[in-house]
């Protein structure tokens, strides 16, 4: 959505198939993309990254912190390793990666940060802790930088999506061989208003909105993208 509006597009993945891919179908909409290999859980890899999109295309004027995993599952399960690898992709990534984004968009004279939560950030979820942890650091994370980096006009926001038909809601729902998806799936759209699942499109456009002049006073907020899952 972004590349339509205009902007550069740097993508950043540890799936390099995956990452290139949509640097394809970005420059075949017509849009100019780039790929940097990028494990979000390596500080040193976050510095290469914010380096390498200015070093391309000049400046920065919006990060955007995405990435994410599926979690463990149940706390009984989740060893030291699952641990700090969840919390370094939702944490660890978007706050270094924020490190060394926010300099560079002081120099374009200010832009936006965003990040990416979910309903359970707000909503405990037994079944993967760490995962709700993780997601809710993200929320607390956007407010902090938010405070501090109204000044310098930076705006900073996050998208929290409910139940998403996407490549990480399939890792989620099949993690656990004790688990039924198709009754946790049942049981999510149950619990979503309008019930049925969201499009990435449709997220998508939530955060073109927010790192977009359209929310230019608009800084803080966590906006639920969710068919009215956080409503009830």
């Amino acid at each position: 959505m972004t590349m339509r509006e205009g902007a550069k597009v740097v993508v950043v993945d540890v799936n390099d198939k995956g990452g290139q891919e949509t640097v394809r179908l970005i420059k075949e909409g017509g849009g100019e993309a780039s790929y940097v290999h990028t494990d979000v859980g390596i500080v040193a890899e976050l510095e290469k990254m914010i380096k390498t999109a200015v070093e391309v295309y000049g400046k920065l004027n919006i990060f955007w912190h995405n990435a994410g995993n599926a979690g463990s599952g149940h706390i009984e399960k989740t060893t030291e390793e699952d641990f700090n690898r969840t919390i370094a992709i939702h944490l660890k990534g978007g706050f270094f990666g924020s490190k060394f984004a926010i300099p560079e968009i002081k120099k374009s004279g200010g832009g936006s940060i965003l990040f990416t939560t979910s309903f359970s950030g707000y909503r405990p979820s037994p079944g993967s802790p760490i995962y709700s942890i993780a997601k809710a650091g993200r929320a607390i994370l956007t407010r902090c930088l938010a405070v501090q980096l109204g000044k310098d006009n930076i705006r900073v926001n996050c998208i929290a999506p409910g139940s998403n038909e996407t490549g990480l809601f399939t890792a989620f729902m099949s993690r656990d061989p004790n688990v039924d998806p198709k009754l946790v799936e049942k049981r999510l759209l149950e619990a979503t208003p309008m019930g049925r699942h969201g499009k990435a499109e449709e997220t998508a456009k939530a955060a073109l909105y927010l790192v977009s002049d359209d929310a230019s006073y608009v800084t803080g907020v966590v906006l639920a993208v969710d068919g009215g899952m956080l409503a009830t």
